[in-house]
């Protein structure tokens, strides 16, 4: 059944268009994103936060990676802003917040993985959340928007602990 030329300009005055060269450059930042946040993970616990509260434990702490990643995901995180506004993102701040919220702690659940699959999965999540929330944000009625983000950064944070 087709859509009068009316009716599918009725419902897309609901959303806001993106380009789909849009949302390649969007993966890709996220793919960048993803990758300078694990290299930032190594390094920061590494020689700051391992040396500090491990000590001389060594590769036994595994707090220190955690709390490094997440150091990591703030700081990739106005990365990302700044990537978000140069591509023109609609609503950048509610997408890199959603999206710092839903990938905090992921270097606790790729702990004990090897480099390359740690790296591998950090890359994969990071460029399809930035992807997903730079999606679900285009309503232009804000409540909207921030109702399904908070729904769909709960169902993320919420998943994990009931499975």
């Amino acid at each position: 059944m087709e859509q009068s030329p009316q009716s599918a300009t009725a419902s897309s005055q609901h959303l806001i268009d993106i380009r789909p060269n849009t949302m390649v450059q969007i993966v890709l930042l996220g793919i960048v994103l993803g990758a300078i946040s694990w290299l930032l993970t190594v390094l920061v616990d590494r020689f700051v936060v391992g040396a500090l509260i491990c000590g001389d434990q060594g590769p036994t702490c595994n707090s220190s990676t955690v709390i490094a990643g997440n150091i990591a995901i703030v700081m990739t995180a106005i990365g990302g802003l700044l990537g978000l506004v140069r591509l023109g993102v609609y609503r950048p701040l509610l997408v890199v917040i959603a999206a710092a919220i839903v990938l905090w702690g992921i270097s606790g659940y790729t702990l004990g993985m090897q480099w390359y699959e740690a790296m591998a999965w950090t890359v994969l999540f990071t460029a399809v959340v930035y992807a997903a929330f730079t999606w679900l944000v285009r309503p232009r009625f804000f409540l909207a928007a921030i109702v399904l983000v908070i729904i769909i950064v709960l169902t993320a944070r919420l998943l994990p602990v009931l499975v």
